[in-house]
């Protein structure tokens, strides 16, 4: 058997040495046969022009990529030998018809700095937005060539930067050739390490000759103390361990913030389950972290809120961000609380999303005073409209259809804007100045907070807080009453002001559409358009169910043309039977109908199963002429 194998090598070592002196124009000591091992020579030969001379980028710039990553090998061997193949010493990447590079431009490659750093960063912004993917591959000293040599050289030395440096090459080369220069990369590779283990393999004659001829290119390849000692590759591998002291100290300060973070902070898979569970999650919601960690993300969800968690999970993996979403969730003791939930996608380093970062926050007692104003909101809301209807009432008793009823009529809507306007005042003024004065003295113990204890200080801040949310209130309040915009600038943008604010309080989109040409009308006019649009709007709110609505507003042929309109569930059948019926009206419809009517105007209304429509017109000459006998 032995001599059998001796025998196949003694007749494999000269087919091969002529394979490969007729591929490269000369024969390199490194794939010199030992007579030991000649089927490793052999299958090192088949990696080469695999990976390296069949590879179908282009021959000089493989040639010269590999030259420029040879620096980094300690063993001068392949540096030199590749130099030889570039000047013309050989074939570059065994390419009979490539063309030799000159001593100069080899020198003046074998120079050229490694960027790193934010000399790096600067590049990888520009590359990032070049044209991509590059229609050819760049020639010889060219900006692109030295990029593209940059970005691989940290992937072939695995920097702190290869990763970002492989996701741009991936864009500039595009996939199919991204590979075929990782393949060659990993013969380079292997190339370094078998002259690193072979130090039997020595420059060969013509390289010798080379080298003592050209000083300035003996001294890039021999005499370089950076290149010569792998300078490089040991300052990128010193620096690793500083990075991981500030990566480290930066964990840990983020960990520490997240355990004294009183906002509940959890981590969960895209399939919901939980995989982190900070301190604040366990006193919000009265799991342990041992408990909670590895359960479903549903243990803390209401049934009927379910579909809630299905909706989050597959828009976090397209990458999106959820942020201040209002819900409900459970704690262990069956409570249900209110909370703000910011979620945020987390990703690998590859950039795929491979799961979500809760951040929730306990909002009860911001709920609970909103509705405690709501409720005061609704209530004098509620005032106005009993003391309406029994003005209303005292006049129907008094006159039934006289023209009488009509002046008193019109004299009550009169009283309840001024009503409104003077309660309105007193809201903004009276209570609005007091819990300024509050906020000012809250302020004020605020700025001592470091003398008072943890928990006084945090009431404090939210006392603070509270009453900002109480002035924010009053004001809403005071322009709902009466909108000072209405007398200051005019209606247009008195009602595009309460549009925004009730877009905001009732999270519909309300779409305002004014026809050009509109001008500032009479302030019975004005006030009695406003109010129309303040009561339609509420009615969507509160009966609707839809989510968007829109108001027109017009000026054709002396009259205002308005409309309000919904895509809600409509009026059910019996009760648009009612609105030609007075007296079985609501309070608010009977009052549109009886302001516009003051003003010699029409009010219709009609609903389907997709929406209702409210329709006014008023005369603009007979408002005039009614207030000119007023």
């Amino acid at each position: 058997m032995t001599s059998n194998n001796a025998q196949s090598a003694s007749t494999t070592a000269p087919e091969l040495q002529r394979r490969v002196n007729e591929r490269f124009g000369v024969l390199p000591n490194f794939f010199r046969l030992s007579p030991e091992t000649p089927e490793i020579t052999e299958r090192l030969w088949g990696f080469a022009q695999a990976a390296y001379l069949d590879n179908p980028l282009p021959s000089v710039f493989k040639e010269r990529l590999f030259v420029y990553l040879s620096r980094f090998c300690a063993v001068r061997y392949c540096i030199a030998r590749h130099t030889g193949f570039l000047i013309g010493l050989g074939r570059p990447a065994g390419d009979k018809n490539a063309p030799a590079q000159s001593v100069g431009d080899v020198v003046k490659l074998l120079r050229r700095p490694l960027p790193r750093g934010p000399e790096l960063q600067s590049r990888l912004s520009f590359y990032s937005k070049s044209p991509a993917p590059l229609v050819e591959m760049p020639t010889a000293d060219t900006q692109m060539e030295d990029g593209l040599f940059s970005l691989a050289s940290h992937v072939f030395l695995q920097t702190a930067d290869a990763t970002e440096c492989l996701d741009a090459l991936e864009r500039l080369l595009g996939t199919v050739r991204l590979q075929y220069l990782l393949l060659f990369l990993a013969f380079v590779r292997a190339a370094h390490y078998w002259t690193r283990v072979h130090p039997e393999i020595q420059f060969e004659d013509d390289i010798n000759q080379l080298l003592a001829t050209h000083e300035a290119l003996a001294s890039c390849i021999i005499d370089d103390p950076e290149a010569s000692t792998d300078n490089i590759t040991q300052s990128i591998l010193d620096e690793l361990p500083v990075l991981r002291q500030k990566a480290d100290k930066a964990i840990g300060l983020l960990a520490s913030i997240v355990d004294s973070s009183d906002d509940a902070i959890v981590s969960k898979t895209l399939e919901g389950v939980i995989t982190s569970w900070n301190p604040g999650a366990e006193r919000l919601f009265g799991y342990t972290a041992k408990e909670a960690i590895g359960q479903h993300i549903s243990m803390i969800i209401p049934i009927d809120r379910r579909d809630e968690e299905t909706n989050i999970l597959a828009r976090l993996s397209q990458g999106e961000r959820i942020d201040h979403f209002e819900t409900i969730r459970l704690r262990k003791d069956g409570k249900a609380i209110d909370i703000s939930v910011t979620i945020s996608p987390l990703k690998d380093a590859a950039g795929r999303v491979v799961g979500a970062s809760k951040v929730g926050r306990d909002i009860s007692e911001r709920k609970q005073t909103e509705a405690r104003i709501q409720e005061l909101h609704e209530d004098l809301e509620l005032r106005v409209s009993e003391r309406t209807a029994e003005l209303e009432g005292k006049n129907r008793e008094l006159l039934k259809q006289t023209d009488v009823v009509r002046e008193l009529s019109g004299r009550l809507l009169q009283i309840q804007d001024e009503e409104r306007r003077r309660i309105a005042r007193e809201l903004h003024d009276s209570a609005g100045q007091l819990l300024a004065a509050i906020n000012m003295n809250i302020s004020k113990v605020a700025r001592e907070k470091e003398k008072l204890s943890t928990g006084a200080g945090r009431s404090v801040e939210e006392a603070a807080d509270l009453i900002q949310q109480a002035l924010v209130e009053i004001r809403t309040m005071s322009h709902l009453l009466h909108p000072p915009l209405l007398d200051e600038v005019g209606l247009e943008s008195a009602i595009r002001g309460f549009i925004e604010g009730f877009a905001q309080r009732s999270k519909i989109d309300v779409n305002l559409v004014v026809k050009p040409g509109f001008e500032r009308l009479s302030p019975d006019l004005e006030i009695t358009i406003f109010r129309v649009v303040q009561e339609c709007l509420t009615n969507v709110h509160r009966h609707s169910g839809s989510r968007k609505a829109e108001v027109r507003l017009a000026r054709r042929h002396g009259c205002i043309h308005l409309e309000v309109s919904d895509e809600g569930k409509g009026i059910p059948l019996d009760k648009q039977l009612d609105l030609n019926a007075p007296a079985t009206l609501g309070v608010g419809f009977r009052g549109m109908r009886e302001r516009i009517r003051q003003l010699g105007g029409t009010l219709q209304v009609h609903s389907t199963g997709n929406g209702t429509s409210v329709e006014a017109t008023l005369p603009i000459e007979q408002v005039r002429t009614q207030q000119g006998d007023l």
